[in-house]
């Protein structure tokens, strides 16, 4: 096991991340963000793109940093588009940034089939052989083939819901990967309540990442916002 991956057993990452439609864009906002964060108690952060990662890294060098690369698409979204760090000069980019691991979309989608998949991770294992590499998935599956690879350090939930939504954290897929599997397992997505973390450390996850509840107030405003008018109108 990489030091870095056991480094992150046991940790809360925060995700710290913004978008350009959104007041928080941009690498000092985000400092700050990770910055709230560490005065937190967090040691682990989640960053996406090389300015933002350059920006944490010069808060400390001992924090430990999961760097992304998203491409976001042109109009509409589609599910099997692959936009986190989707290829290798992506990748290339988030290590040079500064990042410790390095987290990337592991979909097998009519976009990107398993061939092309498994020559990326292989590009970027035998590139980079200190970077530890966390396989972001949406189901067992990937999960299987990522660990089955040899290429990753870390498996995670972190796109689980995208085809089928859920509720809640997936305890059943974090489950699942700690029966089969020796890779540890990153438990990430739907994580807003402190019931949430207490069902995803049952079922064994071994490190947790929260973003939205933490670090998205639009998002944090609207849930409330929702949830009164809810009752208001009961």
């Amino acid at each position: 096991m990489k030091p870095k991956v056991q480094a992150c057993l046991g940790q809360l990452i925060v995700s710290c991340q913004a978008y350009e439609d959104t007041p928080l864009y941009g690498a000092e906002t985000m400092k700050k963000m990770v910055q709230s964060a560490m005065l937190g108690g967090a040691q682990a952060v989640r960053c996406c793109w090389p300015q933002d990662i350059r920006a944490a890294r010069s808060l400390s060098e001992k924090l430990i940093i999961i760097g992304i690369n998203k491409v976001m698409p042109k109009g509409e979204k589609k599910l099997d588009d692959v936009f986190i760090t989707p290829t290798f000069e992506k990748a290339r980019e988030v290590v040079e940034a500064g990042a410790d691991i390095l987290a990337l979309d592991t979909r097998i989608t009519t976009k990107r089939g398993k061939a092309e998949l498994l020559a990326l991770l292989h590009e970027i294992h035998e590139t980079y052989p200190h970077i530890a590499v966390m396989a972001d998935c949406a189901t067992y599956e990937e999960c299987r083939f990522c660990a089955e690879s040899g290429c990753v350090d870390i498996l995670s939930t972190t796109l689980s819901g995208l085809v089928n939504p859920i509720e809640g954290p997936d305890t059943e897929l974090v489950r699942r990967l700690k029966q089969d599997f020796t890779l540890p397992v990153n438990a990430e997505g739907r994580i807003w309540e402190l019931k949430d973390i207490d069902a995803v450390v049952e079922a064994g996850a071994d490190m947790i990442t929260i973003g939205t509840a933490i670090t998205r107030p639009h998002l944090i405003t609207e849930r409330f916002l929702n949830h009164y008018r809810q009752q208001l109108a009961k």
